[in-house]
């Protein structure tokens, strides 16, 4: 009981100062409450190891780190978009519908095609322009792991626009 009493505590103190912090990143209201809410929920989590002192600290890199986590989310997703736009985009005024929708199904079916980690790592790689130094340390393996499934990627790309006469 006395350990609710604490996080309630804490949770009444630093809510509004890191809605606040969270709003500065995400300039979303309903997003920087999910990103708090999210914080606290690890917070508890771990309420019981953790130190007094610690928590604030902890609650601010968590809600910072999740904030970051949403937009790098959002604009994989704005990336993705837009590369899909321009890989399904006519490329002069007489492209008819009929071509249009199949170029839009190419570009699904080769990302479908695409298994983990290749997926991930040319998605990461092409769509959010992340360097292959960073993608090799996210998933703890060395860069030119990195590089043999961008070669890979681009393979089934080359061969699925072969088979396509595109």
């Amino acid at each position: 009981m006395d350990e609710r009493k604490d996080f309630d505590r804490i949770f009444r103190e630093y809510y509004n100062e890191l809605y606040c912090f969270a709003m500065q990143f995400v300039h979303d209201a309903d997003d920087a409450h999910d990103i708090v809410h999210d914080a606290y929920e690890d917070v508890w989590r771990h309420f019981s190891a953790m130190e007094a002192n610690t928590v604030r600290g902890f609650l601010y890199k968590n809600v910072r780190n999740k904030a970051i986590d949403l937009l790098r989310r959002q604009e994989t997703r704005r990336n993705y978009a837009e590369l899909y736009t321009k890989v399904s985009s006519p490329y002069d005024e007489g492209t008819d519908l009929l071509e249009l929708q199949e170029r839009e199904q190419i570009v699904s079916d080769v990302l479908d095609s695409m298994k983990p980690p290749t997926k991930e790592i040319f998605v990461w790689c092409y769509v959010d322009r992340q360097h292959y130094k960073e993608v090799a340390e996210r998933l703890g393996v060395s860069v030119s792991m990195v590089k043999k499934h961008i070669s890979k990627a681009l393979a089934i790309i080359r061969e699925k626009r072969k088979k396509m006469k595109i």
